[in-house]
């Protein structure tokens, strides 16, 4: 067989499975890789296995036609390179077979490296065909159709089709047919303080609202959101970037920014330094309700710290007046104190006061009582000697009585010492001791 007719049949051969793989890799490869893409997402082996066996597939119609036609040319040009193998020169030899393994390497395009992306259990996956027609662009913006493709937790593999961008076919790259939009769902905590020391980005992003006799000033603010799993379709939808952390910074720290702004608006500093459950209670109710319809569940919002000035001058004031309103309650507390200490005093001295009096009443009653018993005893025996003077019986009665009395004070003892009486004056006498 002539050279010509050999070249020729490769030429031939070489530009039909060109023209196959060109055909292939354009048209139903594309197609059909998306829809394996998305079929992966059913969560059963047998659309894991099928998109498995359809790259393997693929790869294997590739090498399958570059072995052919590298089969073919062996055979075709294997006895012409032989004649020019053996009338080369020694140093020809050498760059023969680089040339050879050249031409073969200079047809063939890059490798479809495998792409792999995993879905966290904390996130939600929406997988999107990168290409379709105008209905499957319209879906695409569509909540209903976000949530037909979500995906729980797995490892996702990333399709491609071949784009050429040269004139050859080795001219191209491989890009994605589907794309995969994951949303965390985890909490989020962002704090925004004036504080560029704290906070959640370490640098001041405090809340300034202005009162309403323009005064500024800044508040602390901190919140607490993350995405329900049934919402976080209607989130893509209304934030395509999927995250939380950014909408927060940005859109949700606006939205307090604007509510604390309208309600500080309405009062004068002294009034609003009052009213700070006031402004968290309607930032709290806003926020909640307005991003609820954007799939974001904000589960705390409060304030923290004080109202920070943007003129110094306004605290020290501030702070003076505090420290002589606190010296002059502690004073007073001190007032309030000594004046119940010396109403105890008081009310004990005048206890102490009734007390005795009653006391002494009390015994000069009943020593009246006594002494009108012994007067009315008297005055009865009396009338009684008086009414019966003859009546020996009731003198003898008595002089027993004293008689008794004398004996029971008796102690068995006489006197030593008498008491004589003389004309001038008395003589003290010792008796002698009875024996």
């Amino acid at each position: 067989m002539k050279t010509t007719v050999r070249v020729a049949a490769f030429a031939a051969l070489a530009f039909t499975l060109h023209a196959g793989q060109i055909l292939w890799l354009t048209c139903p490869q594309p197609e059909l890789s998306a829809a394996q893409a998305l079929r992966q997402l059913n969560g059963n082996d047998d659309d894991a296995r099928e998109l498995r066996w359809f790259q393997a597939k693929a790869h294997a119609f590739a090498d399958t036609s570059d072995l052919l036609l590298l089969t073919v040319g062996l055979l075709l040009f294997l006895e012409p390179l032989r004649r020019l193998w053996s009338s080369a020169r020694p140093h020809a030899r050498a760059l023969l077979p680089l040339l050879c393994a050249g031409t073969l390497l200079s047809g063939c395009r890059p490798y479809d490296t495998p792409e792999f992306n995993t879905i966290d259990t904390a996130e939600t996956g929406f997988l999107i065909p990168m290409e379709g027609d105008t209905q499957q662009q319209v879906k695409f913006a569509s909540e209903a159709y976000l949530r037909q493709l979500k995906v729980a937790a797995k490892r996702v593999q990333i399709t491609h089709r071949w784009q050429q961008t040269g004139r050859t076919g080795i001219q191209g790259e491989w890009l994605p047919t589907v794309k995969l939009v994951k949303v965390q769902r985890s909490p989020v905590t962002r704090e925004w303080t004036a504080d560029p020391n704290s906070g959640t980005s370490k640098k001041n992003e405090a809340i300034w609202i202005e009162s309403a006799d323009s005064v500024a000033f800044s508040l602390g603010f901190t919140c607490t959101a993350f995405i329900a799993e049934e919402d976080a379709a209607r989130f893509l939808y209304w934030y395509p970037s999927g995250s939380l952390e950014k909408v927060m910074d940005s859109e949700m720290r606006g939205r307090i920014q604007q509510v604390g702004a309208e309600i500080a608006a309405k009062y004068t500093l002294d009034d609003l330094r009052a009213r700070k459950q006031e402004i968290m209670d309607a930032v709290r109710k806003d926020v909640t309700t307005f991003f609820a319809e954007r799939g974001i569940t904000v589960s705390t919002a409060g304030m923290f710290g004080g109202m920070t000035y943007e003129n110094p001058d306004i605290q020290k004031a501030i702070d003076k007046t505090f420290i002589a309103q606190q010296e002059k309650v502690v004073n007073q507390a001190r007032f309030e104190a000594q004046q119940r200490e010396n109403d105890r005093v008081s009310l004990e001295a005048s206890a102490t006061a009734e007390q005795a009096r009653r006391k002494a009443e009390g015994e000069a009653d009943a020593k009246k009582l006594i002494a009108s018993a012994e007067a009315e005893s008297i005055r009865e025996v009396t009338k009684a000697l008086a009414e019966t003077p003859q009546n020996s019986l009731l003198l003898q009665l008595k002089q027993i009585d004293v008689e008794k009395a004398r004996v029971e004070k008796w102690t068995g003892a006489y006197p030593q010492y008498f008491l004589a009486p003389s004309d001038k004056a008395a003589l003290l006498l010792q008796l002698p001791a009875m024996k």
